[in-house]
């Protein structure tokens, strides 16, 4: 009886019909609402989406329900479509080939999306190679984010933050030089973090001393109780952070110590913590 509503020619009685399958929830909603993503009146479809969203975690991951996300994959509607990656994200319905044909997408919020839904199914490949060729910043931060939680000590994702280190945005290279505090910082990276502790952004030289915490310690330490000195307390946080995983080094703790009197207090209770 309820698809009689569903497919009423009066968008709020539409909408009305989107609200009780949400409170209510029977047997075929989640397929239903993957239907009426699709549906012609943009009232209609948030109501859809913000249903989705608020059901993911008790919705069955049943074929149909897939087979309705991934047509909507198709709609015009940006926001319909970050939603259906979203879920079937959320729910393991998809995989790497349905959400790699959302890197290409126009929309920034879609493209994130689809890095996210790419991380669920440890594609990295697929991740690293976007990273060298998305025009949005805040898409590149995201993929540098996702490389630091995927195959960790890959060469192509180091080889894919090599690039974004590089990156002409600040908050991708700061992005980039972090990630490389999960992934492995090798010396030829290392140097580079160590000249990027001079960088004029602020979040390049933070995440660079974070790379640092993985890179050798003969190079790291010296070049992280230098930043102990710089004018931005959240490079001194990170510095410090860095030099504890290497406080087995004298020099590393005796840095720590001079950390213990710094004029921010998160810095020495961070010093303090570490000794």
């Amino acid at each position: 009886m309820l698809a009689e509503y569903l497919t009423d020619p009066e968008p709020s009685v539409r909408r009305t019909a989107v609200t009780f399958l949400t409170e209510t929830v029977p047997p075929g909603t989640g397929p239903a609402l993957a239907s009426a993503l699709t549906d012609p009146d943009a009232g209609v479809r948030a109501a859809a989406v913000a249903s989705l969203r608020e059901l993911v975690e008790t919705l069955p991951p049943e074929p149909a329900l897939r087979d309705g996300l991934a047509a909507a994959l198709s709609e015009a509607d940006a926001a319909v479509r970050a939603a259906a990656l979203d879920v079937l994200r959320a729910l393991r319905l998809g995989d790497a080939e349905l959400f790699a044909h959302s890197l290409s997408d126009s929309d920034i919020a879609v493209r994130i999306a689809a890095v996210r839904a790419l991380v669920s199914v440890d594609a990295s490949a697929e991740v690293a190679r976007a990273a060298a060729v998305d025009p949005s910043r805040e898409v590149r931060v995201t993929i540098a984010k996702a490389l630091a939680t995927m195959d960790t000590g890959s060469a192509m994702a180091r080889s894919a933050l090599a690039a974004l280190i590089d990156d002409p945005d600040a908050l991708v290279r700061g992005a980039a030089y972090e990630a490389l505090g999960t992934t492995g910082c090798p010396p030829g990276l290392a140097a580079r973090a160590e000249a990027a502790l001079s960088d004029r952004a602020w979040q390049v030289r933070a995440g660079a001393a974070t790379a640092l915490s993985v890179a050798d310690s003969d190079l790291a330490v010296p070049a992280l109780a230098k930043a102990l000195t710089d004018l931005n307390a959240d490079v001194r946080k990170a510095a410090v952070l860095a030099l504890t995983r290497h406080r087995a080094v004298e020099d590393a703790r005796a840095a720590l110590a001079t950390a213990t009197t710094d004029s921010d207090a998160d810095v020495r209770a961070y010093a303090a913590r570490a000794l």
